[in-house]
C-alpha cells in the first residue's frame, strides 16, 4: 500500500523542480513583420525565432535580412531591442531595407485581397 502512494507523494516535488528550471530559462519569441517586397507592404506580426536573454524592450524599427538555401532571402523588420536571431543579417545593407522600413513606417500591412492598408504613393515614371 505505501508503494502505491509514494510516486503520489513525489509528484509535488517534481512539479516543484519542473517549475524552477522553466523560471531560469530566458529565452524569448523575437517578433517582426515579413516584408512582402512584390507588394511593398507587411506581414501581420509573426515569431521570426526564439533568442536567449530576457525579453527586451522596444527600440528603433530594424531591418533584418535572412539568406535562404534557394538564394532568395526573407526581409523582416522588428522594433524590439537585441540580442538579435542568430543569422540574420542587421545592418541595413540589403536593398530592400529602405522599402522595409518605409512601410512600418507608413504602417502599411498587406491585405489577403492583394491591396495594403496605406500603399506607397505611385512613383513618377518621368524622374527614373
Amino acid at each position: 500500500m505505501v508503494r502505491q502512494w509514494l510516486p503520489l507523494g513525489l509528484l509535488p516535488l517534481a512539479m516543484i523542480v519542473v517549475a524552477s528550471l522553466a523560471c531560469e530559462d530566458t529565452s524569448h519569441v523575437y517578433v517582426g513583420r515579413l516584408f512582402v517586397e512584390e507588394r511593398g507592404c507587411l506581414g501581420t506580426a509573426t515569431s521570426v525565432d526564439v533568442v536567449e536573454g530576457d525579453p527586451p524592450g522596444e527600440c528603433e524599427p530594424t531591418c533584418l535580412a535572412q539568406s535562404q538555401s534557394d538564394g532568395g532571402r526573407a526581409i523582416y523588420v522588428a522594433t524590439m531591442c537585441p540580442p538579435f536571431p542568430f543569422g540574420f543579417d542587421v545592418s541595413g545593407s540589403d536593398p530592400a531595407c529602405p522599402d522595409a522600413l518605409a512601410a512600418l513606417a507608413r504602417a502599411d500591412t498587406c491585405r489577403v485581397d492583394g491591396g495594403s492598408t496605406n500603399p506607397a504613393p505611385l512613383r513618377d515614371a518621368a524622374s527614373d
